[in-house]
């Protein structure tokens, strides 16, 4: 039987979602934390390499009846009918106290009893999966699964990516589970275009290596969403004569999105940019950096509004 640690497949980025072709089959992407469950062990695997059965005890108990498994797939905190990745790092006692509920998602059966599955193609480890998980209650989930590129689609709706579905997991149901990113498994996150106010600038004023940006809340107060990725050479020569610097140089909180604690220099707020970002940087919520497409010198920030976005 396999012992942790084991290394998990992973995903390679995809633009947009692979197929139609026979040999994709598709699973929604949620957001949360990747983790391996050896569920007689009652042990709770991240890819950190730690061990959380004690931060999910509800998940240990849940798995205890399912016999000698070693299941891949993901925890996901549910919070007034969406997912909520930041309530993850709560403890059992204030996840209670708040509402929040724990599920573990899982995608991938990697060992059954004293065989190891990963050898076996993705289609043959699914039936099994499918067979061990039938009739599972929550906290533990099947993820859905479809060979239906149109159904998966679906899957990319912005009312989906609101609650916590962030795209979509392409995956060769001909392959064995491989470690890594191999590109057996492929994924697409749902990208918006949304207008963004410049708060501060990384790298030397006079060319600015990327930007920190702000959105409206509904009340209309800007709040900081993170770090751009890094500007192209054209638009640092663009935003550089475009942005004043205002009071001493801060880093970034570390619940900010883009690097943890960079440093940064604060600009008067008067710059308006079209990013491309993750569908949840509408709630506040994306944790990848988006890129600036381009300035919108023709837009003041009481322009920008406090949600909506051009899908992508």
């Amino acid at each position: 039987m396999l012992t942790p640690p084991v290394a998990l497949a992973t995903a390679r980025d995809e633009r947009t979602v692979p197929g139609p072709d026979p040999r994709w089959r598709y699973e929604p992407k949620f957001d949360g934390w990747r983790a391996a469950v050896f569920t007689a062990a009652g042990i709770v695997w991240s890819r950190r390499d730690n061990d959380l059965a004690g931060r999910f005890p509800e998940v240990v108990a849940a798995v205890r009846d399912l016999g000698d498994l070693v299941l891949d797939g993901e925890l996901v905190a549910l919070r007034a009918g969406r997912l909520d990745f930041g309530a993850l790092t709560s403890s059992p006692r204030a996840r209670a106290a708040a509402g929040i509920d724990i599920y573990y998602v899982a995608f991938d059966l990697l060992a059954e009893d004293d065989r190891d599955l990963r050898p076996l193609p993705y289609t043959a480890r699914r039936d099994r999966l499918v067979s061990r998980l039938a009739g599972v209650s929550p906290p533990v989930q099947l993820v859905p699964a479809t060979a239906d590129r149109d159904e998966a689609l679906a899957w990319m709706r912005p009312e989906l990516a609101e609650v916590g579905i962030e795209g979509v997991v392409t995956k060769d149901a001909g392959r064995p589970y491989r470690a890594g990113r191999t590109g057996d498994w492929r994924k697409t996150r749902q990208l918006v275009v949304v207008d963004a106010v410049v708060v501060g600038v990384a790298g030397p004023v006079t060319r600015p290596e990327a930007v920190v940006l702000a959105r409206p809340r509904e009340s209309g107060e800007l709040r900081v969403i993170g770090l751009s990725l890094p500007l192209t050479p054209a638009l640092r020569d663009t935003v550089a004569p475009l942005v004043s610097p205002t009071g001493e140089p801060r880093r970034l909180p570390g619940t900010a999105l883009g690097h943890p604690g960079a440093a940064y220099q604060p600009v008067v707020p008067a710059l308006v940019v079209e990013v491309e970002a993750e569908t949840t940087v509408l709630t506040f919520g994306a944790r990848l950096r988006p890129r600036v497409h381009r300035v919108r010198p023709e837009l003041t920030p009481g322009d920008v509004r406090s949600s909506g976005g051009q899908e992508r």
